[in-house]
């Protein structure tokens, strides 16, 4: 009697094991290459917000500056003078001259962070100057590799001709710079932004 021979279909135990381990490895490469993808989008999206948050701080230090008065007092990690166009979340009616303070200040981890502040100038009340009074403070920009301020002189040369210089620290006993200087950048390098003094000042 003939024996009918039967073929077994399937797989093996251990073609099982290999399939199953090279769908492990697969899904292991899709997930990490996901995870690159996300990562790279989500550090793009920081770079951004950080490049805006430092175009709007250079946006509101041109729009104050183009207001401001003779006297300025910086040493190069702070800015101080008075403008007659103050920038705030809420605009007060009353408030036509105030005093602005850009600082730079350290934020942690070797990080700065350039701050804002606004204060009505004090009365004409007789005795001892009043110190500012501060309406609000906020912070322009985090995050930071440099933030500086630096004002454009001259001075005289050996030879005694009067030669451009860059220079940190100013104060109100001096003219008007005629250039001022703000070093603001993150982890990409950006070139400083120069701002003109008035016509005329």
């Amino acid at each position: 009697m003939m024996q009918r021979r039967t073929q077994q279909t399937g797989f093996t135990l251990l073609e099982l094991v290999v399939a199953l381990a090279i769908s492990a490895l697969v899904a292991l490469m899709g997930a990490s290459a996901m995870s690159m993808v996300l990562d790279f989008y989500q550090r793009n999206a920081q770079r951004s917000t950080a490049r805006e948050s430092i175009r709007a701080a250079e946006r509101i230090l041109r729009h104050e500056w183009a207001g401001r008065g003779l006297l300025i007092r910086s040493d190069g990690l702070a800015l101080e003078f008075i403008t007659l166009h103050p920038v705030l979340r809420k605009p007060q009616a009353d408030l036509v001259l105030a005093r602005v303070r850009y600082a730079c200040e350290p934020s942690g981890k070797g990080k700065l962070e350039l701050s804002h502040s606004v204060a009505s100038l004090p009365g004409d009340s007789p005795g001892a100057p009043q110190p500012p009074r501060w309406l609000e403070t906020r912070i322009l920009a985090s995050d930071l590799q440099e933030c500086a301020f630096s004002f454009l002189t001259e001075v005289r040369d050996p030879g005694g001709a009067m030669q451009p210089r860059w220079q940190a620290e100013w104060d109100d006993q001096r003219p008007a710079p005629h250039l001022m200087r703000l070093a603001l950048s993150d982890h990409d390098h950006m070139p400083p932004v120069v701002y003109p003094s008035r016509a005329g000042s």
